[in-house]
């Protein structure tokens, strides 16, 4: 018992110890873009480490428009560690996009990213170069063109029509098309690239099959 006062003094002098470094860590970090980087656009403030991720609402679309009637045509956010630059202007797009596409071309690779692609070896994650050229084009010529392509066209066509049977069955009732176009793609794709459909894999793994549409 006489160590009691001695172990919460202790405790209460490396919390006001963490406290003061946290402090002196975020203004000096703070400080380095200002004098190293180049001005970021304006966006609005986060938390410190999450960013502006509590902020998100699920109508993702109508917020990054309301923001951009509050902070321009170009803004800029943090997810957590990573900055967000958001364009919500058809002349910037056409320079990001046409006129400085081979500046804007690589992807920022997440951790996971890397290691489901052994390191962005594949078409999405590889930076901008001839690698990748390399592998787009084999991509095109195996996997995008005409005989492959009509190869899986009775897959496409099977799912097309069980699409129609399902929208003809719901005569007089609401249908929700969003839903109904994605699950159908979906099937396409899951046909012709594993063999099976996105609606019976999700009856097999429910909550799997719940969280890949969330990802999607």
């Amino acid at each position: 018992m006489a160590f009691a006062p001695l172990n919460e003094l202790g405790l209460a002098g490396i919390t006001l110890s963490i406290v003061f470094l946290t402090i002196i860590w975020y203004k000096r970090t703070s400080n380095i873009p200002q004098k190293t980087e180049p001005r970021l656009p304006p966006g609005p403030r986060g938390l410190p480490i999450l960013g502006f991720l509590p902020f998100l609402r699920p109508n993702l679309h109508h917020q990054l428009t309301e923001l951009s009637q509050q902070y321009g045509p170009i803004y800029k956010f943090w997810l957590g560690s990573k900055l967000c630059i958001v364009l919500n202007s058809p002349s910037l797009a056409k320079e990001v996009v046409r006129d400085q596409d081979s500046v804007y071309a690589n992807r920022d690779s997440s951790i996971a990213g890397l290691l489901a692609t052994y390191g962005g070896l594949d078409i999405a994650f590889s930076p901008y170069g001839s690698y990748w050229r390399d592998i787009r084009k084999l991509f095109v010529s195996e996997m995008l063109s005409n005989r492959n392509l009509e190869a899986c066209y009775s897959l496409r066509k099977q799912e097309v029509r069980k699409t129609i049977r399902k929208v003809h069955t719901k005569i007089g009732y609401p249908i929700d098309i969003g839903e109904l176009a994605f699950v159908t793609e979906m099937n396409v794709v899951m046909s012709m690239i594993f063999g099976s459909n996105f609606v019976e894999e999700k009856e097999k793994h429910a909550k799997d099959g719940a969280e890949f549409r969330e990802l999607v």
